[in-house]
């Protein structure tokens, strides 16, 4: 009678090492395969970014005065009619400002419009800067916005253009950015995720995009420092699980920290 003996060898050291060496190759594939994605997240946002700059552009120099501010919109902006989109004027001082709701010592809330919002304020939804999309839409100079929303009703790809990592644009005039970055001033767009709703500006983790993502976007267009040029950025907190600290990118954090500011004009 033949008797069969159970094989009991464990693995070789060459087999343990072929594995080894597959499951990084694996690792390695799935954490390229996301840097990829990153990328081509930044590369579009970028993009973005540089047709909203054209389309403003475009709109001054076409209609002689800013989308938002422009003081006959409703008689010059192809179906800009306040009855049927929600469309309205601006005051044509020559700034995109944003209205804020402020306290108003008795209880209840006052809108005021500024050309210098506090990086943290939230639009109320009755800005220049929010008609703006508005206006540029009807005009056919972007899509991306419902351009028969009410801007009351403040919702990413619908009253404002989203981005493609998370959140969306902002656009107001600013005459001042020392609170959140140079001392300078200009018509900024800033990429924010929880500007458009309740919650606090900047949050942790709540933002469009994490240190390293503002990064890549500063270097593309700019310096690569946080607090200074035309690219820059703030969030609620500094330091290693914040999103910037003194002139340097927290890059080695992944949480989405970032609010990100881009000066179209100065």
């Amino acid at each position: 009678m033949k008797t069969y003996l159970k094989d009991n060898r464990g693995f070789t050291l060459v087999e343990l090492a072929i594995v080894m060496i597959i499951i990084g190759l694996l690792i390695g594939g799935v954490l390229k395969g996301q840097q990829l994605v990153d990328n081509a997240k930044v590369t579009s946002t970028l993009a973005q970014v540089k047709a909203y700059q054209a389309s403003v552009n475009a709109f001054l120099d076409t209609y002689g005065m800013m989308p938002g501010d422009m003081s006959n919109a409703t008689s010059r902006v192809p179906a800009c009619v306040a009855a049927d989109n929600n469309c309205g004027d601006g005051n044509a001082d020559g700034f995109i400002s944003m209205s804020t709701d402020a306290d108003d010592g008795g209880g209840g809330t006052v809108s005021t419009e500024s050309l210098s919002p506090d990086w943290n304020t939230l639009s109320n939804g009755s800005s220049e800067s929010d008609m703006a999309w508005k206006h540029l839409g009807l005009a056919g100079l972007i899509t991306g916005v419902d351009t028969d929303s009410d801007p009351t009703e403040l919702t990413w790809g619908v009253t404002h253009p989203s981005s493609t990592l998370r959140g969306g644009f902002e656009m107001y005039y600013d005459t001042d950015f020392s609170d959140v970055g140079p001392a300078s001033s200009g018509l900024v767009l800033r990429l924010t995720n929880t500007g458009m709703g309740a919650g606090t500006m900047g949050s942790t983790g709540l933002e469009p995009a994490t240190p390293n993502q503002a990064a890549n976007m500063d270097r593309k267009l700019d310096d690569g420092q946080p607090s200074n040029g035309i690219v820059f950025v703030n969030g609620a907190k500094t330091g290693d699980d914040g999103c910037k600290s003194d002139d340097e990118y927290d890059e080695q954090t992944d949480q989405r920290n970032c609010l990100v500011y881009f000066v179209m004009d100065s």
